[in-house]
């Protein structure tokens, strides 16, 4: 059974690929446009999209290419070199780990406030306790995102530790490297339940998915940071300009909006 759950999630990820290094620049600017670069984790990704497209529009001058995964990965790509302007991370231990080695010009900000939950592309008894739903001899495979370098793997697996439920659900567990892949394990069926973020329940796909809030009480609160990276290359004024504009616009008030719709309590709340 283990060398079975092994190869349907080596088959998924090779049908699906890897997604910390997949680019996204869609949004077409005039030529003369001022580029900047951000790294966001995969949880993120969806919200981010809304407020880039906010930001772009008063502000179509600059371009914005997005790079989406595992916070630990995105932070070791960073360390390497990655062209990145902006970390908008999904903890504030990566962001401050970076900004203690150097390679960020600000201690990291909290830009939002993630909230777990458990989700399940079948129909399941909505009276079930998070603990009944994953002890049941009928939930053979539980996602989580790998704790190591997804800070809501991490937050899973101190929930599981918390209902006292870990050692017994140990054998059902399949790792996402980020939620991106969680949520496609969920999806696909593939995994009976998933351990994701809100935000996943709140987009239109998912609408009409089970879900159930998970206590929030059982995990560390996961406070999600952003930095201005340090850049080997010297940036121009404009550049500079460009991304401090954007780095202030994720506190504005508009922003805060976009958060309540995906399920993120802001810093203020």
């Amino acid at each position: 059974m283990k060398n079975f759950k092994t190869l349907i999630l080596f088959a998924l990820i090779f049908v699906n690929g890897v997604f910390s290094e997949t680019p996204e620049s869609d949004l077409k600017n005039p030529k003369g446009e001022i580029e900047i670069f951000v790294a966001v984790a995969a949880n993120f990704k969806n919200p981010f999209e809304d407020i880039r497209v906010a930001f772009l529009k008063q502000n179509p001058q600059i371009k914005i290419t997005m790079v989406s995964g595992a916070s630990g990965q995105l932070t070791n790509q960073i360390r390497n070199g990655a062209p990145v302007d902006i970390f908008l991370s999904a903890d504030m231990d990566f962001p401050l780990t970076l900004f203690n080695e150097g390679f960020a010009e600000n201690k990291p900000k909290v830009y939002a406030i993630g909230k777990l939950i458990l989700m399940s592309q079948a129909e399941k008894n909505k009276t079930f306790s998070v603990q009944e739903h994953l002890l049941s001899q009928n939930t053979k495979f539980i996602a989580i995102a790998n704790p190591k370098t997804a800070p809501y793997g991490r937050a899973a697996e101190e929930t599981l530790k918390y209902y006292g439920i870990y050692e017994k659900v140990k054998g059902k567990l399949v790792f996402g490297e980020n939620i991106t892949q969680v949520n496609q394990f969920i999806s696909t069926g593939s995994a009976d339940f998933g351990f994701t973020s809100l935000s996943t329940a709140k987009a239109k796909e998912n609408h009409n998915l089970f879900w159930k809030s998970i206590d929030r009480k059982s995990y560390t609160p996961i406070l999600q940071g952003v930095i201005i990276t340090s850049s080997k290359e010297s940036r121009s004024k404009d550049k500079i300009s460009a991304v401090y504009m954007f780095f202030d616009y994720l506190f504005s008030k508009e922003i805060q909006t976009i958060l309540t719709e995906y399920g993120y309590a802001s810093a203020e709340e």
